[in-house]
Order: C-alpha cells, then structure tokens, then sequence
C-alpha cells in the first residue's frame, strides 16, 4: 500500500524518458499528484477517525478498570466490616481498618501502571500517525517537483535523482513507521481486553 507512491513516481521517470509522448506523460503526472492531494487528505481524516477510536477506548478501559477496583474494595470493605465484628479491643479494630486501607491503597497503586501503559501508547500512535503523515507529504512534495518538471520539461538527472533519493527514504520510513504502528496496535489490543475482564 505504501510503496504505491514510489511506485508511480518511478513510472512516471520512465514515461518522461520512454517514447511516449509529452501530452500523455504530463496528464499522467498531473492526475498523480491530483491523486496523491487527494489521498493525503483522505490519510489525514482517516488518522483523525483512528485517534477518535483510540481516546474511546482509553475511556472505556479506564472506566473498566475503576469499576474492577470499586468491585474489589467493595470486596475488601464486606471482608474488614465481617472482621470488625468479632475484633473486641480497639487495638484490634484498628488493625482491621489498617490492613483494609493498604489493601484498597495497594488496589488503587496496582491500577496506575495499566492505566499509564494504554495511554502512552495511545500517545505513540498518535505521533506515529503524525511521522507517516510528515513523511508522506515529503513523497508528495516530490511528485508535485516532477510534475512541475515535467509540464515546464526542464528535468535535469541530478533533480529526479534528488527526488528518488527522498521518495525512497520517506518510503522506507513510513514502512518502518507502519511497522511500529502495528506493533503498538498489537499490544492495545491485548492490553485494553485485560482491561475489561
């Protein structure tokens, strides 16, 4: 999917040098980066929609996991009231509520870390997002150079050169960027389940 962008500007450098005429090759690079303003603007909204979906289920795990808390103090609380009952001193009462407040502190402490771990990838993804959207308009800043070079047919080899050099290695970023998203989209989605049992 990410490689279609080198892909059609290495096809658009043969059609400059091949044999076929200057019209055609300027309507094909013309409607190439048409296309690739087009779909910079789709990646863009698409990311939004992922985000979105990414802050839910952030709220949704959060929320399961206060709720997983609140059920197992709850727990702790029926536990110390029935010890209460039989505990005579005061010594002993106090001992009872102690142990119940580290028990609910050590809950709560226990949360934190979960909680910490589906935000911060949340926050990779999202940059992560940015990076391959950065690196993408590099590749389109690239075909719209071509295109201009092709209508006002002044490309030199030392020029094209420069813009291959550059669509590749945006190309091989966003490969690796893919590469990490997926990763990190892995780990939500074993993460954010654990949530909500």
């Amino acid at each position: 999917m990410y490689q279609k962008p080198l892909n059609l500007l290495l096809i658009a450098v043969i059609l400059l040098t091949g044999c076929v005429t200057p019209v055609a090759v300027r309507s094909l690079s013309t409607e190439l980066v048409t296309t690739q303003r087009a779909y910079s603007v789709s990646l863009h909204a698409y990311f939004a929609v992922v985000e979105k979906f990414a802050d839910a289920q952030v709220k949704i795990a959060d929320g399961r996991i206060d709720e997983i808390t609140a059920q197992i103090n709850r727990e702790y609380g029926l536990r110390a009231n029935a010890t209460l009952t039989g505990a005579v001193t005061p010594d002993q009462r106090q001992k009872i509520i102690d142990q119940l407040v580290k028990d609910v502190t050590a809950t709560a402490g226990a949360d934190l870390p979960l909680k910490r771990k589906i935000a911060d990838a949340v926050t990779s993804l999202k940059q992560k997002d940015q990076e391959l959207e950065a690196a993408y308009h590099v590749i389109l800043a690239a075909t719209e150079r071509l295109d201009e070079y092709i209508r006002l047919k002044k490309a030199d080899e030392a020029a094209i050169n420069a813009l291959v050099q550059a669509v590749g290695l945006n190309n091989q970023k966003i490969l690796s960027i893919v590469d990490t998203i997926t990763g990190l989209t892995q780990d939500l989605s074993q993460i954010i389940p654990g949530a909500h049992s």
